[in-house]
């Protein structure tokens, strides 16, 4: 949206030199709203204008829906009110910083792929007055970034990694922690619920390339067998798996959905990675049965909605912090990083890349039923992946 004319910022407010724009876009995560909370104290801390892109890339293309299409940030209420009576859409940050999801997002527009209206979207960024912008999101929001940069040669352009499949090398990304808290505990949930009853539970949880979220929720729920999406199991493994279930008294099997994704989507069209599976085992001589129940269960999103942890938040808190120091030492294109307390810093764009892998040192916790030929493939598996 364009400034009224004659618009000033409220007098108890500081003259902004300049105006950065947040982007927020990709699958939803928790943690979205601390990093803007982050980023618009840490911004407005140090002299900056802060806006948000109301659905993320969408808002600065024609294909936008929402209206208005840009939002002042600020942290206090007052201001807000202040801005408000300007006719300036405004929002307080000031108490959101434990918020579940993002008000500022859109769900991966793919549009962003398309040249014209990565062009369209930089003229509009112009147009608006924005002098810097941060893209908020996982790999996909990374990609689209480094190709705006293109479009938008002089304008400092960084990336906040948000994501629950930290997917990006040499960072951890706000939410990844909290994910594997909640999907654990509907992992392990399922676990003492087929311990009580005497079940076998085939759980799928998210894992689309990696299935590093579904391994680290399978470790720490203790899951017998974590199935990932490098694996394709012949008729041996099957015949095995099938018998090691058959002789325990309770199971849980964890298997991420990215499980024969390519297969699954040729020969059963939305049939979801666990009953794909099941049907396998089914075919090898499992079966379910009043004294022993076998049950797929469907990917959970609620691990979605829920609030951040606290280390997600001080997490946030850094990354605003170092990305907003890089700017003001004249640096663009840069990704802040935290691996630990003592592991921080920005990367060049230049220097990310995507991690399709999982850590080699958990791979022989992927099997606690003791079956040779799976762990075979395990071996095997683990040589053909990326990273």
């Amino acid at each position: 949206m364009h400034m009224p004319e004659g618009f000033s910022a409220p007098s108890d407010l500081p003259a902004a030199r300049r105006r950065m724009l947040l982007v927020f876009d990709g699958g939803n995560a928790p943690g979205y709203s601390s990093a803007a909370v982050a980023l618009v104290e840490e911004g407005e801390r140090r002299g900056y204008e802060m806006w948000a892109a109301t659905e993320g890339f969408r808002s600065l293309t024609s294909d936008r829906v929402a209206e208005p299409a840009f939002e002042r940030l600020i942290v206090s209420r007052k201001d807000r009110y202040a801005l408000l009576a300007r006719g300036i859409p405004a929002r307080s940050m000031g108490r959101r910083v434990l918020d579940a999801g993002c008000d500022f997002r859109s769900e991966r527009y793919r549009g962003f792929l398309n040249r014209e209206r990565r062009l369209e979207a930089a003229a509009t960024f112009r147009e608006e007055g924005f002098t810097h912008v941060v893209c908020v999101g996982g790999d996909g929001t990374f990609s689209a970034a480094c190709a705006w940069t293109e479009d938008l040669p002089d304008i400092p352009i960084g990336f906040v990694n948000v994501s629950i499949d930290n997917d990006i090398a040499g960072d951890r990304a706000i939410g990844f922690m909290t994910a594997i808290e909640a999907g654990a505990t509907i992992a392990r949930g399922l676990l003492e619920d087929a311990y009580t009853h005497k079940r076998v539970y085939i759980l799928e949880m998210m894992g689309n390339r990696s299935g590093r979220h579904a391994l680290h929720c399978g470790v720490a729920a203790r899951a017998h067998v974590i199935v990932l999406p490098s694996m394709h199991f012949g008729e041996e493994v099957l015949a095995e798996m099938t018998l090691a279930l058959q002789k325990t008294d309770y199971a849980l099997v964890v298997v991420a959905e990215g499980y024969e994704a390519e297969r699954r989507k040729r020969e059963t069209p939305g049939m979801s990675a666990a009953t794909f599976l099941l049907k396998q085992l089914e075919t090898a001589g499992l079966r379910d049965a009043p004294d022993k129940r076998v049950i797929a269960e469907p990917f959970s999103r609620y691990l979605r909605g829920v609030r951040p942890q606290f280390v997600e938040v001080a997490t946030a808190y850094l990354k605003a912090t170092l990305l907003m120091e890089a700017f003001e030492r004249g640096r663009s294109r840069v990704m802040p990083y935290v691996l630990a307390a003592s592991d921080v810093g920005v990367r060049d764009f230049a220097d990310v890349r995507r991690e399709d892998a999982v850590e080699a040192e958990f791979m022989t916790l992927l099997d606690r039923l003791g079956m040779p030929a799976f762990q075979r493939q395990v071996v095997e598996s683990s040589g053909k992946r990326v990273g």
